[in-house]
């Protein structure tokens, strides 16, 4: 098996270093960390240079690439500063569901804006009462005659404050069981797309750390929506989304891999600064030893990244349970073992 990148692959990600490097200014994510503010020119401007949307078709503006070329740019955005990679990262990521199901319209209407960098996406499935629990929907959608109405309350959905539209996962058939009968729809924040009824955003105030990102609250009020807006098969939701899933864990794992990557840098640097009893502390064993062992686990990470990623690219649905089943452990390694390296460094 080759584990070499490719030469557009190396590219990709110089350009990536080189972009974040030049953009991620520590005033600016200063300024906009303190005054919780989405950093939307950084955001159009990698939408410019390409970055949003590499896997994206090339009839709205796309890449034509896959998964490994994404999480190659995440890597290198998180690795310049974690708060910003994760800003522009998780604006773009959600409409990845509406690149899997979406029609062509939808494509067009959706997906063009986003890979600009003009407009800033979300999914909203969480809910008050069941939490991560994705079986069990209290919000309803119920055929209308012009279209669909929707009812209910979602909570921690991120980029509230601003994205321009929300995947909303429903239960429309109350009666089918646990997981069955939901499905997905597109809601628009411009309420002039709405066919009537109201939707509610309420922003959850003075979080402890990414506030470059919002987390709000949802609340839907006989909101009527067009049939045009229902993304997928109708009853088939939660499977869309648990599909959506297996991309978007691996793209997560990219942003922890990126985080610790850019701890260890500054730790590092610091070993071969910082100086006591007359030399760097580098030079002392036992700063060695710790910064040796951080440099392991992240090449551990990077091999379980990248490899989810070339599942996700070359063997998909080929390979039956492999990809949810390596993705979930990506969900679950990445970020524990990355946490581990940043509380080290």
């Amino acid at each position: 098996m080759d584990f070499s990148l490719t030469k557009e692959q190396k590219d990709i990600k110089k350009a990536a270093a080189e972009f974040s490097k030049g953009e991620f200014l520590p005033e600016l994510v200063l300024e906009c960390e303190s005054q919780h503010r989405f950093p939307r020119e950084i955001y159009r401007k990698a939408g410019e240079l390409g970055f949003i949307g590499l896997d994206y078709s090339e009839d709205v503006g796309g890449g034509e690439l896959g998964v490994m070329e994404n999480v190659l740019v995440i890597e290198e955005f998180c690795k310049a500063d974690s708060g910003m990679g994760m800003a522009i990262h998780l604006a773009y990521l959600p409409a990845k569901i509406v690149k899997i199901f979406g029609t062509r319209e939808q494509h067009q209407k959706f997906l063009a804006p986003l890979v600009k960098g003009e407009w800033v996406s979300a999914v909203s499935f969480t809910e008050p009462d069941h939490g991560s629990d994705l079986t069990r929907m209290n919000t309803r959608l119920t055929e209308h005659e012009d279209g669909f109405v929707l009812n209910g309350t979602k909570v921690f959905t991120t980029n509230g404050a601003y994205a321009d539209f929300f995947i909303v996962l429903a239960q429309e058939d109350p009666d089918a069981g646990p997981g069955k009968g939901m499905t997905t729809i597109l809601v628009e924040r411009d309420s002039s797309t709405w066919l009537g009824g109201k939707m509610e955003i309420n922003e959850i105030p003075d979080k402890m750390g990414l506030r470059m990102t919002s987390s709000s609250e949802l609340v839907f009020q006989d909101l009527k929506i067009s049939r045009e807006n229902i993304l997928g098969e109708r009853g088939r939701g939660l499977l869309n989304v648990l599909d959506f899933l297996d991309e978007s864990r691996i793209e997560i794992g990219a942003q922890a891999l990126g985080n610790c990557e850019g701890a260890f840098l500054k730790a590092l640097n610091h070993a071969k600064e910082r100086t006591q009893f007359q030399r760097p502390i580098i030079d002392f064993q036992a700063i060695g030893h710790k910064l040796a062992r951080m440099w392991s686990r992240i090449q551990s990470l990077k091999w379980i990244n990248y490899y989810g990623a070339w599942l996700c690219d070359h063997g998909p649905k080929k390979m039956s349970a492999t990809v949810p089943l390596f993705t979930s452990i990506v969900k679950h390694h990445v970020p524990e073992t990355a946490k581990a390296i940043i509380d080290d460094a």
